[in-house]
């Protein structure tokens, strides 16, 4: 039996625009949307930076309400942070630092998906982080809603 790459459940609990139907169509396909071959197939929005070890790229479909929602996906098909080596962390660490200043944003949520997509909410195995920037706060203003796991 192929191994699950995609997980559409998680991605109807909030739902955006056509990104379910894009999943199914990854599914119907039978690839992984994060490997390095794959990632132009259904990815809309341009790679922003490639490193030894990553891409960072806009998510396609970002959370409602963000100001910026950059994904790092792994080069290397891993599902765990786990897998990371040192060198990949480090690389991880510069370029987030790099899109943070580039960007001039003074605070965000960094999200990492690692592991069984049945607990993390994650909609893809590729390992991947996300880096969400919301606006401030103000009165009468509404959260930003991501999946970080299920309650019991």
């Amino acid at each position: 039996m192929k191994k699950k790459q995609v997980d559409v459940g998680n991605a109807t609990v909030v739902p955006r625009d056509d990104y379910v139907q894009i999943l199914e169509a990854i599914i119907a396909e039978g690839f992984c949307p994060f490997c390095e071959e794959h990632l132009p197939k259904h990815h809309r929005r341009p790679i922003l930076y490639t490193s030894k070890h990553w891409f960072v790229t806009e998510n396609a479909w970002p959370y409602n309400g963000s100001r910026f929602h950059f994904l790092f996906i792994s080069r290397t098909h891993i599902e765990k942070t786990e897998d990371l080596t040192t060198e990949m962390w480090v690389d991880f660490h510069k370029q987030y630092r790099k899109l943070m200043k580039e960007n001039e944003i003074e605070g965000a949520t960094l999200m990492i998906r690692s592991g069984n997509t049945e607990i993390t909410g994650a909609s893809v195995t590729h390992l991947h982080a996300h880096l969400i920037v919301g606006n401030k706060r103000v009165e009468h203003s509404q959260a930003i809603k991501a999946i970080v796991g299920f309650e019991k």
